[in-house]
């Protein structure tokens, strides 16, 4: 959890915020938690092909689920898009192709820049077919982040990508987080600039690959998120700090992204009983969407229910 002191200085520089938080935003904010998975879903017209927006782009991202499974042991990610795992032929991209970058976990507090000077942050190469600077296809920690949108002839920025959405009459989002959160401080201006793959890190252990999640409770069509593609992975849940995080994703050309805001328990649960999520760990993780001064983009009546 967030130290106490980080949580008192939210509560004194932002009160009214905090109240309004626990008393009357709607429960469609306080999280997107539906069978055991935790989901951000992003807007469902910000992934751009040339003039196409929306779902006849290949690069449009629906949304991405965490589960956290404490009788397994493992820690399950579900990703709902229209670009492939293996990702895309392109011919404007340096070798023909443009994929996925890596999905990167952040337990820091800190925003995306300052945890990435340090090397703070955990990330996952999760396919083969990609830009990653590491070699291997698993877990990461101590992580430092590039961009490789310029070899991928992407997104110069955050802000060059939702300009182009918006003049095409989309709205660009990421998820839990707006795309100008200061989550996102030095990726919405500048040249090639979003963080979007590993550049080096120490790889602690591999993952398994997912293409059917029957069983597992998956239900992306709940939230009207029906790419054409759902994948995902697993991994050994001791790979990764305990605590609140930030996880991040984007495709290598930077066309499209989502956030999540997320939680990871301290202890295993019995055989038998069912994690349920409290309230004051909702608050939690909407306190920590105030430190990157963050709000909840959504799709114009797209319909998100809380279910706990």
């Amino acid at each position: 959890m967030m130290k106490a002191t980080l949580f008192n200085t939210i509560l004194g520089t932002a009160t009214a915020t905090v109240c309004l938080m626990g008393v009357t935003v709607p429960q469609a904010n306080a999280g997107t938690l539906h069978n055991g998975w935790n989901y951000a879903i992003d807007s469902f017209n910000d992934g751009a092909e040339g003039n196409i927006i929306g779902a006849n782009s290949t690069y449009e991202m629906y949304g991405m689920a965490v589960k956290e499974d404490t009788q397994s042991n493992s820690i399950f990610v579900a990703i709902n898009a229209n670009l492939p795992i293996t990702g895309a032929s392109d011919n404007y991209a340096a070798d023909k192709h443009i994929g996925w970058g890596d999905l990167i976990f952040n337990f820091s507090g800190d925003n995306l820049k300052t945890a990435n000077a340090s090397g703070n942050l955990f990330g996952i190469r999760f396919t083969e077919n990609s830009n990653s600077g590491v070699s291997s296809v698993g877990v990461y920690n101590n992580v430092t982040l590039k961009s490789v949108t310029k070899e991928n002839s992407g997104f110069t920025n955050l802000t060059h990508h939702a300009d182009h959405v918006s003049s095409r009459g989309g709205t660009a989002s990421m998820g839990d987080l707006a795309y100008n959160d200061s989550y996102f401080d030095g990726q919405t201006s500048g040249t090639h600039t979003v963080l979007n793959s590993i550049k080096t890190g120490n790889l602690l252990g591999g993952i398994n690959l997912i293409n059917d999640f029957t069983g597992l409770g998956l239900d992306f069509a709940n939230f009207s998120a029906i790419g054409s593609q759902t994948f995902g992975f697993s991994f050994d849940k001791s790979l990764m700090p305990v605590g609140e995080f930030v996880a991040n994703l984007f495709a290598e050309c930077a066309n499209d992204g989502v956030a999540l805001l997320g939680e990871f328990a301290v202890a295993s649960v019995p055989p038998g009983d069912v994690s349920v999520p409290e309230p004051s760990t909702m608050l939690g993780l909407m306190a920590l969407g105030l430190t990157f001064a963050g709000s909840r983009a959504r799709k114009k009546g797209q319909a998100i229910a809380v279910e706990g």
